[in-house]
């Protein structure tokens, strides 16, 4: 067992650490707003960094599930959910093959893999699921997919709020930025989770 004083040091750096993500948000949306100056659009910086985010959480989980056979049933669940989560965050791209697309690549990806995991592995669910319920990352994890399915959704919504709160001051650039950087601090929790599970716990940078 690490001695005290190592583990407060560490918490501290994890805490300092944890303060410096919670800055990125705030700083993209201003970038977007301010600097660059078209506004948090699909084509924004704090887009860019929110589908990046999916996009390494899901190839980390998919390459634990490579290295990691007792866990792959649950990794690749974990993969294919992120992944389908990004393939809905490219909707506005995908908008150009026809509106609401999304819908096709994403259902097939989401029944690929849970045909898979049914038909190879569905052992390497249930164990390795409870396993990670009992980690730091699970917290990290469920904070993050809290705030970008609930709590964005809910405190960023310009009909159940902002709407009423700024009356005729009320503009949809100004939800944009709320409820899009709200998603990028949930998805940084997210990215953290998969890193501290499947980077270090699962030993991949070894």
């Amino acid at each position: 067992m690490k001695k005290p004083h190592t583990r407060i040091v560490r918490a501290v750096g994890e805490f300092l650490l944890l303060t410096l993500f919670a800055l990125i948000p705030p700083l993209f949306v201003f970038i977007d707003s301010v600097v660059i100056g078209h506004g948090v659009t699909e084509d924004s910086l704090t887009e860019y960094a929110q589908e990046t985010l999916l996009l390494v959480s899901a190839l980390l989980f998919w390459h634990g599930a490579r290295r990691h056979p007792d866990s792959r049933g649950f990794l690749l669940l974990v993969a294919g959910f992120f992944g389908c989560a990004l393939i809905r965050e490219l909707d506005s791209y995908l908008d150009f093959i026809s509106h609401g697309f999304w819908v096709w690549p994403a259902n097939l990806l989401a029944l690929a893999t849970i045909s898979y995991v049914a038909l190879r592995c569905k052992d390497t669910v249930l164990e390795p699921m409870a396993a990670f319920i009992d980690t730091k990352p699970y917290f990290y994890m469920v904070f993050g997919l809290l705030v970008v399915f609930v709590f964005s959704r809910l405190f960023g919504s310009g009909t159940l709020l902002w709407d009423h709160l700024l009356g005729d001051n009320y503009t949809h650039s100004f939800k944009s930025g709320v409820q899009e950087g709200l998603e990028l601090f949930g998805y940084i929790f997210i990215g953290y989770s998969a890193y501290l599970y499947i980077w270090r716990a699962k030993g991949l940078n070894k």
